[in-house]
């Protein structure tokens, strides 16, 4: 074994204990630091949005600061091929993107790379294999007048499950290392698990799921003091995927209630059918 692979083994588990022990965003760098994709393997779509907020909504700002260190959020698997629908802004900035899985040796990283980017909304397809092969999840075409939602992730590095109720729709502007500005459905937070879990930094790039167990949205923003998140709505996220994966909307193979919201979480991470995504950013000299 060469010595910067049993270096990289050490760092990996000396960080992701800390990672586990302290619940902390920022993230050290684990793994090698290769180059970005090549521009022409990302693709991008028209800077028009298919369809722009509906007037008179209220607004809400989002600043997308340039990234300084390692951070960590939230993606899903949509497809048999293997293809992950997460939160732009999750991605977008770093020098390498990964999932993050259990192995014999503790946690390691599965490279991936950035598929796609909606140029007016939060949302980004990556392509790449976890271990194992991740079930696809399903995938509604629009809200349908649901009341209740769940969202899983890992808010604060920690793994989550939330119960929310609808509140109604807002406009997203993004402002900063890259503009959006969508229509997006919010989402206030009635229980959590863990109880504990102080925050909602690291959900971004997470399912929101209906009743039925069907994908109604991705958690893109959210406010921790007023208990809300913000998510895309599936009209933003159909229009990327269409482009770039063969998944088709489904029936939902999972049911969801403010009772069980917990365990069906965990089962979706167990799964890896919800996991944890890494982005890597070099500290420059």
């Amino acid at each position: 074994m060469r010595r910067w692979d049993i270096i990289a083994g050490l760092l990996l588990i000396a960080l992701m204990a800390n990672s586990l022990l302290t619940g902390e965003d920022r993230r050290g760098p684990i793994m090698e630091a290769p180059r970005r994709p090549p521009p022409q393997d990302i693709v991008p779509t028209p800077r028009t949005p298919p369809v722009v907020p509906r007037p008179g909504l209220p607004e809400s700002r989002v600043e997308h600061k340039a990234k300084t260190r390692s951070s960590s959020g939230t993606a899903f698997a949509v497809d048999n091929e293997d293809t992950w629908l997460t939160a732009r802004h999750v991605v977008d900035g770093c020098d390498k993107v990964g999932l993050i899985y259990d192995s014999p040796e503790g946690k390691s990283v599965r490279p991936v790379r950035v598929r796609a980017v909606h140029m007016g909304a939060d949302v980004a397809v990556i392509a790449g294999r976890a271990t194992p092969r991740a079930p696809a999840v399903a995938l509604a075409r629009s809200l349908n007048g649901e009341v209740d939602a769940f969202h899983v992730g890992y808010p604060k590095g920690r793994r989550a499950a939330l119960h929310s109720t609808y509140i109604g729709r807002s406009r997203m502007i993004g402002f900063g290392r890259f503009r959006n500005d969508e229509e997006v459905a919010v989402w206030g937070v009635v229980e959590r698990f863990p109880k504990d879990l102080p925050g909602f930094a690291g959900i971004s790039g997470g399912p929101v799921f209906s009743n039925d167990g069907r994908v109604i949205g991705i958690s893109v923003a959210g406010s921790d003091r007023r208990g809300r998140i913000m998510a895309s709505l599936p009209k933003s996220f159909w229009y990327v995927l269409e482009m770039t994966s063969h998944a088709q909307p489904g029936s939902g193979d999972i049911a969801f209630t403010p009772d069980n919201f917990r365990q069906v979480g965990e089962k979706l991470l167990d799964d890896y059918r919800v996991a944890r995504v890494y982005c890597l950013v070099r500290k420059s000299s």
